[in-house]
């Protein structure tokens, strides 16, 4: 049975939280992800079940977002915080590792050496989001012991969910521009690592709650989803996605400036 630590999730960092037992945490999941990758053998997925599976994904964050208003305006239940960390990591970590991956065994032409490298890469976010989501649990429980009826308008790391939309969207650009795999693979492995170190880190993010900006992203998601059921050209849809994401993923830099000249 484990005893829990009575180190500040706030102030300290990712490395001085993890201990041994959350150690063998990490791999009992990492084995259970690569036997997951394993299945795949020689499996090659078709362009159009990978497009499928990132709408999805796309899709699972609206419906995430959806869980949070309906939990703040409406009702929710005791199990609701834990279902909800455990659907968004096999939503936003899981799945979007495993897309990754099968998009470049099945759709670019990569060397066995270059798989082994996403391989890896695939894991460590896997294991990232997992952490970030360790965290985030951990200071919420330590803000409602704290101040039970205040919430804080702020993340500690990049959200898991936002990391998937950011992933997802680029691999929809990445399929309906026909990118090469030279710039592709490296691009998407880039990507992975950057997203796995933002995830990780001490930068803090605002939630968005505004409806300022949460109709207007509600917006552009459900005339992806349009123009992609309708079989029409999703791609600006996809960029203006990918942009926003890019967007509040540099937004910490943005509002931090300018709190410092006021």
């Amino acid at each position: 049975m484990r005893t829990t630590s009575t180190i500040n999730t706030n102030t300290a960092s990712m490395l001085t939280l993890v201990k041994l037992p959350d150690l063998l945490s990490i791999l009992n999941a990492l084995f259970g992800f690569t036997a997951i990758l394993l299945v795949f053998g020689d499996t090659s997925v078709t362009e159009n079940a990978l497009k499928n599976a990132l709408v999805l994904i796309l899709l699972a964050a609206v419906v995430d977002g959806l869980d949070g208003i309906v939990a703040r305006k409406i009702e929710c239940s005791s199990l609701g915080e834990y279902l909800d960390s455990l659907a968004d990591m096999l939503s936003f970590g899981v799945a979007p590792a495993i897309v990754v991956y099968a998009l470049i065994k099945s759709y670019f032409e990569v060397t066995p050496t270059h798989i082994n490298v996403v391989l890896a890469f695939c894991g460590a976010y896997v294991i990232s989001g997992m952490l970030r989501l360790a965290r985030f649990n951990a200071n919420l429980f330590v803000e409602k012991k704290a101040l039970p009826n205040e919430r804080s308008s702020e993340f500690e790391g990049f959200p898991i969910t936002s990391s998937a939309i950011f992933l997802a969207s680029f691999m929809l650009l990445a399929i309906e521009l026909q990118l090469p795999s030279s710039s592709s693979v490296p691009l998407l492995t880039g990507l992975l690592g950057l997203l796995c170190l933002l995830m990780t880190s001490r930068i803090r993010y605002r939630k968005l709650r505004d409806k300022r900006i949460a109709i207007p992203l509600g917006i552009v998601f459900f005339t992806l989803f349009v123009f992609y059921i309708l079989s029409l050209a999703f791609v600006y849809s996809a960029l203006l996605v990918f942009i926003l994401t890019a967007f509040y993923m540099c937004s910490p830099l943005l509002y931090n400036k300018r709190e410092k000249f006021k």
